[in-house]
């Protein structure tokens, strides 16, 4: 867990923030930067709570924050500023609910944000506005306590991986002169030595990459049942692989994409398991089938990271074409 409850001192995102509860509030983590926190012990209403890295240059004017922390709603409140800090709240009623909803976006140079969010709703009735009514009262002094980290955090960093893998220039490579990928241009492709496969570098460090390989198989007749013939491929590709999340999608022209996580131990270290998201993108030709694979290891010890880079493959694999 990335949260530490000890005197109701409360660390999220490895202290990218530092926040205080009252000691009779009860406090879950519901994700990696989610909390829900109670302050009863009927555990309603529950106060949600939200942190979030970003990377943004074009957030740079007072009139872009103030609709970023609105959601482009027409808030009358306005935005509290003090150094760094930027501040709203605002409440809206939603049919029998009401909903209270604090902002609090910390801007660190030169172009990064920390985007907390406080959530609370209760029915429209006079019972429960009595229930929240010192709820809404303590909730400022949450906020006006919680501490920003004043250096970058790896949630920082990986804020910006995400933002430039969103933003990247990419561009059309031909694998083989068969199979077409669009991937960035920053990344680097490295071909074997005798061109059976190639590797494609996704960072300046070449610490994450994955791997492509090509491979036919020739048939002597067509196919009555090209479905089939696929699906028996793939058994026999797949029979001694331990796989998890595995989907078959098809497109026009006898064109498949078949792709699953595969879970193994480490050879050198029985304590460690590895995990490949693996791709195969399939072609029936009328004498020969067309295999192209791509295998990429989740090998960061940051399960985020892995998340952003398998998510970025997953758009390239899945616009993927084999030229022929």
């Amino acid at each position: 867990m990335n949260a530490t409850n000890k005197n109701k001192r409360i660390e999220l995102l490895k202290k990218t923030i530092t926040m205080f509860f009252p000691d009779g509030a009860n406090i879950k983590q519901k994700g990696l930067g989610t909390l829900e926190v109670t302050f009863s012990k009927q555990n309603y209403p529950a106060l949600g709570v939200n942190l979030e890295c970003f990377e943004n240059p074009k957030l740079n004017s007072s009139d872009q924050i103030k609709s970023f922390l609105s959601d482009n709603l027409k808030i009358k409140n306005k935005v509290i500023r003090k150094d760094e800090l930027f501040k709203l709240n605002y409440e809206i009623k939603v049919d029998d609910e009401k909903l209270v909803i604090w902002k609090v976006l910390h801007y660190l140079k030169p172009r990064s944000f920390r985007i907390l969010r406080f959530s609370l709703t209760w029915p429209n009735t006079n019972e429960a506005e009595k229930a929240v009514k010192p709820i809404l009262k303590n909730i400022p002094n949450i906020i006006e306590k919680v501490q920003f980290s004043l250096s970058r955090t790896v949630y920082d960093d990986l804020a910006s991986i995400e933002y430039k893998l969103n933003s990247a220039r990419c561009e059309s490579k031909n694998f083989w002169e068969v199979f077409k990928l669009i991937i960035p241009t920053k990344w680097l492709i490295e071909y074997s030595v005798d061109g059976s496969f190639a590797k494609v570098y996704m960072n300046s460090k070449k610490s994450l990459h994955f791997l492509i390989e090509r491979f036919d198989i020739n048939i002597n007749q067509p196919a009555e049942n090209i479905d089939k013939l696929v699906e028996n491929l793939i058994e026999e590709i797949t029979k001694e692989v331990s796989l998890t999340e595995a989907k078959l999608k098809k497109s026009e022209d006898n064109n498949y994409l078949f792709y699953f996580l595969a879970i193994e131990k480490d050879l050198k270290n029985i304590n460690k398991i590895i995990q490949n998201k693996i791709w195969y993108r399939i072609k029936v030709l009328e004498k020969k089938i067309l295999i192209f694979s791509a295998v990429f290891e989740l090998s960061s010890s940051i399960e985020l990271e892995n998340k952003l880079y398998l998510e970025k493959l997953d758009q390239i694999i899945g616009a993927s074409e084999i030229l022929a």
